[in-house]
């Protein structure tokens, strides 16, 4: 039990002072800043948790409503570190309402704790909490044995697009949605969560069954995973961010080379109507035209005089005002989705940032 503790100890203040160093990159790095928020997450359960292993068991017998905040943010452990993964997966993708599903487990076990709480009170909870059969005992067991079942969903659906993608690779594809930015950074944070994720299944069914080796076997997994995220998030913070657009110092090529390819981009990305995927990225261009990056980024600057997000969005509002004005009774939400956009609120801002008008606007005056 102490050497669980340490560990536990180690790993929450480790990645406390991560976490700090994780926001700090995240203002410019979207993969940095979804760990930050998952590592947060998880030093506050584990704070909470640590407190539970040591005499600060007095804490929740003071306040034992503190388990009902604290216990439902197991449930977005696996969503956020999943969160991380499609970050890493496509530099385009972002959170939006049509994520609210990975939430909803930890919406409903908070609202159910929180009723329980001013309905009973401090005492029936902590007169019940490890009283087991008691209906308090098995809500938060039942945490438990969700966490486990969204280990399993979340490493099928991570190691599926894994799998999507480097069949795309091998087969290189022309149009080709399943690209990343580094598969070899994929296979290390897909392959590595799935391991630590197995052995937390291993515990939970040995806590079950009585073994003795629990605790053996919960030391051995609560290292694994201090040594498998401290290596994520020293790799990623150590990491320099790499923005091809801005610090590529390469010559640009010659004015002929760069029409042709310029043709070449065009035809692979209005022609075959790339552009209408959502999330479409550089390395994706780059990939189906077996062209460096640099060089799509430096003659889509040089030719269209904009870069790469700016080249694309036009294409997509383009084809949004031509819904519109043919397509008059198709909801503008379906426009937005047709037309390559995640979010609402992307769509107007970027429809309104070309036209100077809002959607609804646009339609209303084309009238």
């Amino acid at each position: 039990m102490v050497m669980e503790k340490t560990i536990h100890l180690l790993i929450m203040y480790t990645m406390l002072v991560l976490t700090v160093l994780l926001f700090h990159k995240g203002r410019k790095h979207q993969p940095s800043l979804m760990l930050a928020i998952y590592a947060s997450v998880e030093v506050f359960t584990n704070g909470f948790n640590s407190l539970n292993m040591d005499a600060g068991i007095d804490f929740f017998i003071r306040f034992p409503f503190m388990h009902f905040i604290y216990k439902p943010l197991y449930c977005l452990w696996v969503p956020l570190f999943f969160f991380y993964f499609k970050y890493c997966y496509s530099s385009n993708f972002r959170i939006g309402k049509k994520h609210w599903p990975h939430f909803l487990l930890f919406g409903f076990f908070i609202i159910f704790f929180l009723a329980i709480w001013l309905v009973k009170g401090n005492h029936y909870i902590w007169e019940n909490l490890y009283k087991e059969n008691s209906f308090v005992f098995f809500a938060t067991f039942s945490i438990d044995v969700i966490v486990k079942i969204q280990y399993v969903i979340y490493n099928v659906m991570m190691i599926t697009s894994l799998w999507k993608l480097e069949r795309s690779r091998r087969l290189n594809k022309q149009q080709n949605t399943f690209l990343s930015v580094d598969i070899r950074w994929l296979r290390f944070i897909v392959y590595g969560y799935a391991v630590g994720s197995l052995g937390g299944i291993i515990i939970f069914i040995s806590a079950l069954m009585n073994y003795q080796a629990v605790p053996m076997i919960n030391t051995l997994s609560i290292t694994y995973y201090f040594l498998f995220f401290f290596a994520i998030f020293y790799n990623t913070i150590s990491h320099k961010l790499e923005n091809e657009e801005i610090r590529t110092k390469s010559r640009p090529l010659p004015d002929p080379d760069m029409e042709v390819l310029m043709r070449r981009i065009e035809e692979l990305v209005v022609g075959k109507k790339m552009y209408l995927e959502p999330e479409l990225s550089l390395l994706q261009i780059a990939l189906a035209l077996n062209e460096k990056e640099r060089n799509i980024s430096q003659t889509i600057n040089t030719i269209k005089h904009r870069n790469l997000n700016d080249y694309i969005n036009s294409l997509r509002i383009e084809h949004a005002c031509q819904l519109l004005l043919t397509k008059k009774e198709k909801p503008i939400f379906e426009v937005m989705y047709e037309s390559g956009f995640n979010t609402k609120g992307a769509f107007n801002q970027v429809f309104k940032k070309i036209t100077g008008e809002t959607p609804t606007q646009y339609r209303n005056r084309m009238r």
